[in-house]
């Protein structure tokens, strides 16, 4: 046996069931997809972690075209992103799974969330520019989940991406907590937002001043100080 045939033992072997590569079409993926799900089993099968880098560097294609399917396998609800520890990250498969078991076709996309909206593919747009970087599968399932479990509107994710980048904190956590808190808060429009802006300005700029009077009033009368006594003389005394 040449060292040749070794490697390509040593090397193991990825299992794929046949229901997946005779029904990928039915779920709404292609030939890339399926290269993609072959690949990202093949990593966590070996114990490593599947980014797109890694993917995009075998299939010898860019992380953004990987990074853009991954994303479109999540919004097809066929793969849900699990963190497992420390910037880890595992791809779970089981709704791709049950969806083969159940013969559910794959869910049709609606990029346009409605007239005059940012779209949820703009809305990433917008943040992996403001970020300098590509958003990682995780990232990607979080502003999935603004969109799908806590209905924000598009428009206020782009205002608070805004917010956030002003404040110079680049991080979903903070544009999420942004969100959180307009919505507690009641804040529905980014006129509403400017409003509550101008309302704390105001509030501070009173409270403010108003602690300036109070400081120089006391100053005053630090320096003042008690006024003297002015003798009270009777005209017979002299």
């Amino acid at each position: 046996m040449n060292d040749q045939v070794k490697e390509l033992i040593m090397a193991g072997q990825t299992t794929v069931y046949n229901q997946v590569l005779i029904h990928y079409q039915d779920l709404g993926l292609d030939n890339d997809d399926l290269v993609i799900f072959i690949q990202i089993n093949r990593l966590q099968n070996q114990g490593d972690q599947a980014t797109p880098a890694g993917i995009a560097s075998v299939m010898k294609v860019t992380e953004k075209a990987v990074s853009t399917r991954i994303q479109a396998f999540m919004k097809k609800g066929l793969v849900k992103v699990q963190s497992i520890g420390a910037r880890q990250e595992f791809f779970d498969f089981s709704p791709l799974y049950e969806k083969l078991i159940e013969g559910k076709g794959a869910a049709v996309e609606n990029h346009v969330v409605s007239t005059g909206q940012q779209s949820r593919r703009e809305v990433m747009k917008i943040l992996q520019g403001e970020f300098g970087r590509v958003l990682s599968p995780m990232e990607m399932q979080t502003v999935n989940q603004w969109f799908d479990q806590d209905h924000f509107d598009p428009n206020m994710m782009t205002l608070a991406i805004q917010e956030a980048v002003a404040n110079n904190a680049r991080s979903l956590r903070y544009v999420e907590t942004i969100l959180i808190n307009w919505k507690r808060d009641n804040l529905t429009s980014p006129q509403a937002v400017q409003i509550a802006k101008e309302k704390r300005r105001a509030v501070s700029y009173q409270t403010g001043n108003s602690r300036y009077q109070n400081r120089a009033k006391k100053q005053g009368e630090q320096t003042t100080g008690p006024k003297p006594k002015v003798p009270n003389f009777k005209f017979d005394q002299f």
